[in-house]
């Protein structure tokens, strides 16, 4: 059995057709699915979302490149999700995205630091979103891992990076970009990560992997991730589905799946 870790399921085209979506992930074997809030409002359907359906897991937060957009309130609105569902088992995405020259720094990492403190209360792990913000989301970690645990999505960092996060105790997941032909470095980082720190993710419904690149994601293409990573690591691919549902469900805390 797999997990996909991160997809969006409130995003389009899979929101107006969720029973085919799983559907399609039940074939496939795909047990759990966590779909991410990346705002108010799609957190809010995620959480809909999650509790009309056994398998499928919610998180609640506010993506870095929303932040400059939102007013600092926006955090009670948000912790008062909490209360709407069992099934919320995480925190973000959140984190920092340099990678736009306009991008506000300073909001970015005040509204990271607030999804932290959010985690903490809540004794729930914070999922990472970070993009040319390599020292400046290692520094913020480095000042927390110790009272929150950190799930870094759709990691395609350095390998220093890699490392330190690793020594962080931070858990590192690949997506489709694992796949794709371009991506030998990324492989390379990949062979470093040890297998109980390791997810894998769609990210859907972007980041097809290959060789399916060109079109529309969706969560049952996990099997493709779990695949280059069995080749990665020379391992069977039902040994990567056993270490990452292992993972998904200790970082979670899923005692159920």
């Amino acid at each position: 059995m797999f997990v996909d870790s991160h997809c969006h399921l409130t995003f389009e085209p899979m929101y107006s057709n969720l029973p085919g979506v799983l559907e399609n992930c039940k074939k496939e074997n795909i047990e759990t699915i966590l779909t991410i809030g990346t705002n108010y409002q799609n957190s809010l359907k995620s959480i809909q979302i999650a509790n009309s359906y056994d398998n499928v897991f919610c998180s609640i937060g506010i993506h870095p490149n929303e932040a400059e957009s939102l007013k600092k309130n926006i955090f009670s609105d948000l912790k008062n999700l909490i209360n709407k569902s069992k099934k919320i088992i995480g925190i973000g995405e959140t984190g920092l995205d340099f990678y736009y020259e306009k991008s506000c720094k300073n909001i970015q990492v005040e509204f990271f630091n607030k999804h932290i403190e959010l985690a903490k209360l809540l004794d729930l792990p914070v999922i990472v979103h970070t993009r040319n913000a390599e020292v400046e989301t290692l520094n913020i970690i480095k000042h927390n891992y110790k009272n929150a645990n950190f799930l870094i999505h759709c990691f395609t960092g350095s390998r220093d990076f890699c490392e330190n996060l690793l020594s962080l105790g931070c858990y590192i997941s690949f997506s489709g970009i694992l796949t794709f032909k371009k991506s030998h470095e990324l492989r390379e980082i990949a062979k470093i990560v040890p297998l109980d720190k390791l997810l894998i993710e769609t990210d859907s419904p972007y980041l097809s992997p290959e060789p399916i690149r060109s079109k529309t994601n969706f969560p049952h293409n996990v099997k493709l991730v779990a695949k280059q990573v069995s080749i990665i690591k020379n391992i069977s691919v039902e040994t990567v589905a056993k270490y990452t549902t292992t993972n998904f469900n200790k970082v979670f805390k899923i005692k159920y799946v």
